[in-house]
């Protein structure tokens, strides 16, 4: 049987590049607007993407691609969150804090995230 070999490397870089890709090309202009405000700074771009999906789920009407492709964000950050501390950190400290403050938000999270994300949602609300 062959052996697998597991990555030790501690830098999210290549994950979280692919990471904005998707959010640059299915929120262009969310990923417009909060690059000129935040610059460079990962962190503030996912904790204003968090702000901005609960938002948009609880105004009523909301755009249902545009809530499926922001879970689908919100899983592949979690994906990624099991290898990579400081995308872990990302997602909980960004998003998920964001979607647990939003009452429809977060029915809505509990249906759609992955049991990864799930998991990582259900510690903000403890």
């Amino acid at each position: 049987m062959k052996q697998r070999k597991v990555s030790t490397d501690s830098d999210p870089g290549p994950r979280l590049q692919r990471l904005n890709e998707y959010l640059e090309k299915n929120f262009p202009d969310f990923f417009a607007e909060a690059r000129f405000q935040v610059g460079d700074d990962d962190y503030f771009l996912y904790a204003r993407f968090g702000q901005y999906l609960a938002r948009t789920i609880e105004r009523n009407g909301a755009d249902g691609r545009v809530v499926s492709r922001g879970f689908t964000l919100l899983n592949r950050m979690a994906r990624a969150a099991l290898r990579h501390p400081r995308i872990r950190q990302m997602l909980v400290s960004g998003p998920l804090e964001y979607i647990v403050d939003a009452p429809k938000a977060r029915a809505l999270a509990r249906r759609r995230l992955s049991p990864a994300a799930q998991g990582y949602l259900e510690s903000l609300c403890e």
